[in-house]
């Protein structure tokens, strides 16, 4: 297992010794445990459905200022 050294700052590692002791744990297995889940979400395949819903969409449509508009006119 590797070793890193992350820049934090005091408060913040105080909360995450308090937590993580609540919890059970260290910060040093919360942080492992994290990287090691966001590693598994972001290299999992697409569900099947939001497969076969990708690219409905056309790519030079900007969703999110539409959604805002839609937004604007709705509450106005």
């Amino acid at each position: 297992m590797s070793t890193i050294t992350i820049p934090i700052a005091d408060d913040d590692l105080a909360f995450l010794h308090s937590w993580t002791q609540e919890q059970g744990t260290t910060v040093e297995e919360f942080f492992s445990r994290e990287a090691h889940s966001l590693r598994r979400h972001l290299q999992a395949p697409l569900h099947p459905v939001l497969q076969r819903a990708s690219g409905v969409i056309h790519s030079d449509i900007d969703g999110v200022s539409d959604h805002r508009q839609h937004l604007d006119d709705k509450y106005r």
